[in-house]
């Protein structure tokens, strides 16, 4: 699976468990609530059944004594009577707290229902109370049940998502596969030609040419060497996952001018002059991702670069930094010009890809880059070649 696949498959995945863990937990508070008021109501009416069937055996009775013979006692409740100032006369347990109010309510952990009465000779008797256990132990239950289906729904559905995420991606990962083929069996293809040009303008170089044919052999030149530059970018991204790293100590002053002066042609066919502030600088780095790095910077100059314009590169201790006097990238186009085939500029063709190799070699060795631009005044790109700590 390729890393970008695997980055965006993840994203998905998260993404479709946050959304899915959010609507069933709206679901499962408005799950809880609902059975908290069955709960509460199924008590509340047991508690007024009790009560009534209570004043229905005691409302004869002619003192407190006969009243607590004819009390009927049920196992899930309490009870007790109250006179006019909410003294408790009979109470079938000890400890039973005062009410502090009429109707159902919570208090110390119980549930209360206390209603006025009128007894038929016994007037000091002037409230009933009745005390049962909070709902809190069904509510425990609850929530853990809601818990367990969480826990199991987010699991399946998160396989669920993954595994079906996987089998669409599939035609695009074999669809992916066949474009890499064709890339890396282009590049491989192309590879000869390019050699066979080169050599043979290498051997025109050496005879003496009159100067219509020197100038269209540096036209030719011009061109081999665009060429060169995207067959180099194209095998490096189908191989760069394949190949090794060859890390040694490199004078970086040595490359950056090799490689200047490999694209000076393509910079003289748009007059374009470059200013050197080149010290000598040491890394330790593979010389083929540095060059990679460098080639793009300096093609990207060149391309958005004005007719006639100017390329300063500055190296020194910590940092390589490329401007030029260009077209100037947009603020809003900054953030996307490190995404592949992203292009800020349709007139100057290209595939996007240049800056994007930059920010995979800059991202393996822990180099920062900046770029600031302005409209029409140009772009400078700053490599910061002290890694970055992890």
């Amino acid at each position: 699976m390729l890393k970008a696949e695997r980055a965006s498959l993840i994203q998905f995945v998260l993404l479709f468990v946050i959304l899915n863990t959010l609507f069933l937990l709206t679901l499962s508070v408005l799950y809880y609530y609902y059975q908290k008021n069955i709960y509460y109501e199924l008590r509340q009416n047991s508690m007024l059944f009790y009560a009534g069937k209570v004043y229905d055996n005691i409302y004869s009775a002619e003192s407190v004594e006969e009243m607590r013979r004819h009390v009927i006692k049920d196992p899930r409740f309490e009870i007790a009577f109250l006179d006019k100032h909410k003294r408790v006369l009979f109470a079938s347990s000890t400890g039973f707290d005062v009410p502090i109010r009429e109707g159902i309510f919570e208090f110390k952990d119980h549930l209360y229902q206390m209603e006025s009465i009128e007894m038929k000779s016994l007037h000091t008797v002037r409230y009933i109370a009745i005390r049962a256990d909070s709902i809190e132990p069904e509510l425990a239950k609850t929530r853990e049940a809601i818990y367990i289906v969480l826990i199991f729904s987010t699991l399946f559905m998160t396989l669920m998502i993954y595994t079906l995420s996987k089998l669409f991606l599939r035609p695009l990962r074999v669809y992916i596969g066949k474009l890499d083929r064709f890339i890396r069996d282009t590049t491989h293809e192309l590879n000869t030609p390019l050699s066979i040009i080169s050599m043979s303008l290498e051997r025109l170089r050496e005879e003496e040419l009159a100067p219509k044919a020197l100038k269209h052999t540096e036209r030719i030149t011009v061109a081999l060497r665009t060429i060169s530059h995207l067959y180099n970018d194209l095998t490096f991204l189908t191989l760069y996952q394949k190949t090794r790293s060859y890390t040694h100590t490199i004078d970086l002053s040595v490359l950056l001018k090799e490689r200047i002066d490999y694209f000076r042609p393509l910079a003289d066919a748009k007059k374009i002059s470059f200013e050197l502030d080149i010290h000598s600088v040491t890394i330790d780095a593979d010389t083929e991702k540095m060059a990679r790095i460098i080639d793009n910077l300096l093609s990207n100059a060149i391309k958005y670069n004005k007719r006639s314009g100017t390329i300063s590169v500055i190296l020194k201790e910590n940092a390589l930094s490329v401007s030029d006097t260009g077209i100037g990238i947009p603020e809003d186009k900054l953030h996307d010009i490190f995404i592949r085939y992203s292009r800020f500029d349709d007139a100057n063709g290209g595939f996007g890809i240049g800056l994007n190799i930059v920010r995979i070699i800059a991202a393996e060795y822990g180099f920062a880059i900046d770029v600031e631009s302005k409209i029409d005044v140009g772009t400078t790109f700053t490599l910061n070649l002290t890694p970055a700590s992890h």
